[in-house]
């Protein structure tokens, strides 16, 4: 299976001319299928074993992560961050304005595994919005962190909606299905909308959706982000 990705614009630098892959068409795969892998013939795992050692391995990071250290293997690497704005030097870590938070990159195993995956270029064929990063400039994080209040960034294609509807927009949808609209818009073009986060986001993992209705359009088209995001 090769993966698939064309090109947008790259807002990033100063050429106009640059451009950064979207990777596009890909599918996750769920923990059933994980252990029905472990557990392939041949392998001499059965599933309770896959399972049981699945979460051994879980709850040994969840233990050392809760005493406070960071991670530092083949697979992972995690180190502990605090998140939030302290008013002064003497303010002290409030859990209503700050939180603990774990930046986390693959290690040396999935790297080289990377290196290994097959490409393809391919031409982008939907009219839908396209959401390709959002960037949360409090935390500094890209696809990760949701802060709420903060100014974020979302960059992406045919991302212009009329903030006049309240029916187009930007959307966070909770795990239970409640749909937060962004209220503030400070820039908007096609490539990247800069907007003020709802204050009312709880913690939680957000699904962000970008609606929009083309002129002369009776149907409403809208995107995804394909990650997940952390309040």
């Amino acid at each position: 299976m090769k993966i698939k990705y064309y090109l947008i614009d790259n807002l990033v630098t100063e050429d106009p001319n640059d451009c950064r892959a979207q990777i596009t068409g890909y599918e996750s795969v769920t923990e059933n299928e994980i252990f029905e892998y472990m557990t392939r013939k041949g392998s001499g795992i059965t599933t309770a074993e896959a399972k049981a050692n699945y979460l051994e391995f879980i709850e040994t990071h969840e233990y050392f992560l809760k005493q406070g250290y960071g991670i530092n293997t083949e697979f992972i690497n995690a180190r502990p961050v605090i998140q939030g704005v302290f008013r002064d030097k003497n303010d002290l870590f409030d859990p209503s304005r700050h939180q603990v938070k774990f930046n986390v990159k693959f290690g040396k195993y999935y790297n080289q595994t990377a290196k290994d995956i097959k490409i393809e270029k391919v031409e982008p064929v939907t009219s839908n919005p396209v959401l390709g990063s959002f960037e949360d400039v409090v935390s500094d994080a890209v696809n990760e962190t949701i802060t709420p209040s903060g100014t974020a960034i979302l960059q992406g294609l045919r991302l212009k909606f009329n903030p006049e509807d309240q029916d187009q927009g930007i959307f966070f949808i909770a795990a239970n299905g409640m749909a937060t609209r962004v209220n503030k818009v400070i820039t908007m073009s096609n490539s990247e909308v800069v907007f003020v986060v709802p204050s009312e986001l709880v913690p939680g993992e957000y699904t962000v959706e970008l609606r929009m209705l083309p002129k002369g359009n009776k149907t409403m088209k809208k995107g995804l982000l394909k990650d997940r995001l952390t309040v």
